[in-house]
């Protein structure tokens, strides 16, 4: 009866016998080929459903598999995909206002040129499939500081401005799989538009520490019904939050550059817009010399 050590001697022969040898390694080179070959496939493919989906040419029936390594490669193509329409680079996207999802690392994702508009802007619905509306805070960075940034303080100062605004995301896979943090990496976070108020200058003199740790945030329809506030799930300090993100673009080694734009977690549970004709987001606490609101409406 042949042993391990049988075997291990076998095998040893195979490849010191040169014929032998030189076909394994080139059986062994074909297979790490194939499936190289593979995953490019599969991130092309997958890339391709997602911008599929996004312009609305086809929608994502079935289950998507991803795996975490191949997330972000799966991301950008799908964001080249995305330039010609939608523009260049301007800044970061990120879930890290939610505990959970810092834990994990926050997932982040690109933000294009053409997925901003501002306040009063009319949406028009069926721009996406299942859009939802989230309110969010979206900082501009004034310095690269904030790449080695480890304080709050520290984040403030490289800091410019606070935006308030409104995340319209789209189920651009099918809900249960959206829940998927990988997937919904690959996918961008699943964000379309982002509509913005107006800015409002930071400065270490007025405390926004403070103000940023109590602001309150509440949405509102056109018949004047709240439909959203502050979610306690969501209690991350905003700075922390902008240095969370920081960390999880670090780790994809993206530096943050002055201008770029960071929108650093949503603040409320999103709210599917089907039935919406208007849309008025508050953000109660961030200025004493004026109210901070976002206005849009649907067609």
């Amino acid at each position: 009866m042949p042993t391990d050590s049988h075997y291990k001697v076998y095998a040893f022969s195979v490849l010191r016998f040169k014929p032998f040898r030189k076909l394994l390694l080139g059986l062994i080179f074909l297979l790490f080929c194939n499936l190289a070959m593979a995953e490019a496939v599969d991130i092309e493919q997958t890339a391709n459903t997602l911008f599929k989906s996004f312009t609305r040419t086809d929608s994502v029936e079935t289950a998507l598999k991803v795996t975490p390594d191949l997330a972000i490669a799966v991301q950008e193509y799908y964001i080249a995909l995305l330039r010609p329409t939608w523009g260049m680079d301007v800044g970061y996207i990120a879930q890290a206002t939610d505990e959970m999802s810092v834990a994990k690392g926050a997932p982040t994702g690109i933000l294009l040129e053409n997925m901003f508009t501002g306040t009063r802007a009319v949406i028009d619905r069926t721009l996406g499939i299942n859009m939802h509306a989230a309110a969010e805070l979206y900082f501009r960075v004034k310095s690269e500081n904030l790449n080695t940034a480890t304080t709050r303080e520290e984040a403030l100062a490289a800091l410019d401005v606070v935006i308030p605004g409104v995340r319209l995301s789209d189920v651009l896979l099918p809900e249960p799989v959206g829940q998927d943090q990988t997937l919904h990496s690959a996918a961008n976070l699943e964000v379309r538009m982002c509509v913005l108020g107006g800015p409002l200058k930071l400065s270490s003199e007025q405390n926004w520490n403070e103000r940023l740790a109590n602001f309150s945030v509440e949405m509102s329809d056109q018949d004047k019904q709240q439909i959203a506030t502050l979610n306690p799930s969501m209690s991350v300090h905003p700075l922390d939050a902008v240095l969370a993100t920081r960390n999880a673009l670090l780790q994809r080694g993206i530096q943050v550059v002055a201008g770029d734009i960071l929108a650093v977690g949503t603040l409320t549970d999103g709210y599917r817009i089907e039935n919406l004709t208007r849309l008025r987001a508050e953000f109660k606490g961030l200025s004493d010399e004026q109210q901070v609101y976002v206005y849009m409406g649907f067609r």
